[in-house]
């Protein structure tokens, strides 16, 4: 019998269960420190880190996130990959939408340059070429972090 041990450091993906939408993270720290999740979305996400563990997440009393730890199950590479490649291409699918929502305008050629191309990469690559736009800012690392500092094409891609 396998112990589900606390998800402790190393980068990880959030993932919208219909591959719609991602956030990276460093650690489940910063993922914490982000305080975006609410309880009423731990629904319609999951998490894997980089070696294609799905994580799960525990909660406070009052169901707000208080860590992940590791679901106890076989890492899978390749269903996270998929998953990856999916969102990617879902994203892709809405440029022209997204483009009619946020000013400044943008041409889809730009929006589609900033979203990297992920299939045949391993899990850590792609971490890499996610994290300058599906993360927040780090720059302002410190003891209080903003609840939201993604960058404009973070908000573009993410939100």
């Amino acid at each position: 019998m396998s112990t589900q041990k606390q998800a402790s450091g190393g980068p990880l993906f959030v993932l919208a269960t219909n591959n719609t939408m991602a956030h990276v993270y460093r650690d489940v720290q910063s993922l914490l420190d982000a305080r975006e999740i609410k309880p009423d979305q731990l629904r319609s996400i999951e998490f894997f880190d980089v070696q294609g563990h799905k994580l799960v997440p525990t909660l406070s009393d009052t169901g707000a996130l208080t860590g992940l730890r590791d679901s106890g199950s076989a890492p899978n590479v390749s269903v996270v990959q998929q998953r990856l490649y999916t969102t990617r291409a879902n994203l892709a699918s809405g440029v022209d939408a997204r483009i009619a929502r946020h000013q400044p305008r943008v041409t889809r050629d730009e929006a589609l340059s900033n979203l990297a191309v992920l299939e045949g990469r391993s899990l850590p690559d792609c971490y890499v070429l996610l994290e300058p736009i599906f993360s927040h800012s780090y720059a302002s690392a410190g003891p209080i972090q903003p609840r939201h500092d993604g960058s404009w094409w973070h908000n573009f891609w993410a939100h």
